[in-house]
C-alpha cells in the first residue's frame, strides 16, 4: 500500500485529495496547524480501503515538517507521494499590503513548498515511481487586484514546478501541480457569504457556468499521481472552467 502526505489536507481541495486517496487504498498522512480540523477530517475517513492518520506540521517550519516525515516513514515505512496543498491568501490593495502580510503569503504558498519538497526528496528517492504534486492557481498566471502576495506565490509555484520536474526527473520523482479556477471551498464560500465575492458575477465569467468542485480537482490530482501520467513531469495542468481561455470578459 502507498503512503501519500498532503498539506492542507483537512479541508477544501486537501480533504478531497484525501478522501479520494483513501477510498483508492493510500495510507494518508493529513497535515495542517489546526488539529481540531485535521481531527475531523480524519474520524470521516473511515470508509475507504486506505488509512488516514493526522499530523499537526507547520510548512513554515522545517523541523515541524521533518518531524512528520520520520513519523510517516516511522509508521508506514515509506512515503510514495507528496500534495502540496497548504495555503493562505492575505487581500488587500499593494499600496497598504504589509511587509509582514507579503511574508506570510510568500513564506506559507510558495517556500513552504519548497521546503516540504526538500524534506520529503529523500525518502521520495528511494520510492518506485514517486510523486510531487502542487495545488497553485490561476492566480499563478492572470493578475487579480488585491492579492499581490497570492498571485506572485502561484506564479512561483509554477516556476519551482518546472525546475523540481527537471532536476528530479533521472530520480524517478515526478513534479507536477494543478491550478485551480474558481472552486466551492470554505474560503470562496465564505466569502460569497460575507459580501466580498459574488457568485453570480464569478460564474458569468466562466465558460462553464459554475464554481469547480474540490473533488473535479482532487481527480486530476490523482491522475498526476498515477501510471497513467508517466511521462508528464514539470507541468501545470489548469482546471478552471475555461475562465483563464475566455478573451470576452
Amino acid at each position: 500500500m502507498k503512503t501519500a502526505l498532503v498539506t492542507g489536507g483537512a479541508k477544501g481541495i486537501g480533504l478531497a485529495i484525501s478522501e479520494l486517496l483513501v477510498g483508492d487504498g493510500w495510507n494518508v498522512v493529513i497535515t495542517g496547524r489546526d488539529g481540531d480540523a485535521i481531527s475531523t477530517a480524519v474520524s470521516g475517513l473511515t470508509s475507504g480501503p486506505g488509512k488516514a492518520v493526522g499530523k499537526v506540521m507547520d510548512v513554515r517550519d522545517r523541523a515541524s515538517i521533518d518531524s512528520v516525515i520520520t513519523d510517516t516513514r516511522s509508521e508506514f515505512g515509506s512515503l510514495d507521494s507528496l500534495i502540496n496543498c497548504a495555503g493562505v491568501i492575505i487581500r488587500n490593495e499593494s499600496e497598504v499590503l504589509s511587509e509582514e502580510d507579503w511574508e506570510t503569503v510568500i513564506d506559507t504558498d510558495l517556500s513552504g513548498v519548497f521546503r516540504c519538497s526538500q524534506a520529503a526528496f529523500a525518502d521520495l528517492e528511494k520510492a518506485k515511481g514517486a510523486t510531487i504534486v502542487n495545488v497553485g492557481s490561476i492566480a499563478g498566471s492572470v493578475g487579480i487586484a488585491g492579492r499581490a502576495g497570492y498571485t506572485a506565490a502561484k506564479a512561483g509555484l509554477e516556476g519551482l514546478t518546472r525546475t523540481l520536474g527537471l532536476e528530479w526527473a533521472d530520480r524517478d520523482i515526478r513534479v507536477n501541480a494543478v491550478a485551480p479556477g474558481w472552486t466551492r471551498t470554505e474560503m470562496v464560500a465564505g466569502g460569497i457569504k460575507d459580501g466580498r465575492l459574488s457568485e453570480a458575477a464569478l460564474t458569468s465569467r466562466i465558460p462553464q457556468k459554475r464554481l469547480a468542485e474540490p473533488h473535479e480537482i482532487a481527480t486530476v490530482v490523482k491522475f498526476l499521481m498515477s501510471p497513467e501520467s508517466s511521462y508528464i513531469t514539470g507541468q501545470t495542468i489548469t482546471v478552471d472552467g475555461g475562465i483563464t481561455i475566455n478573451g470576452n470578459t
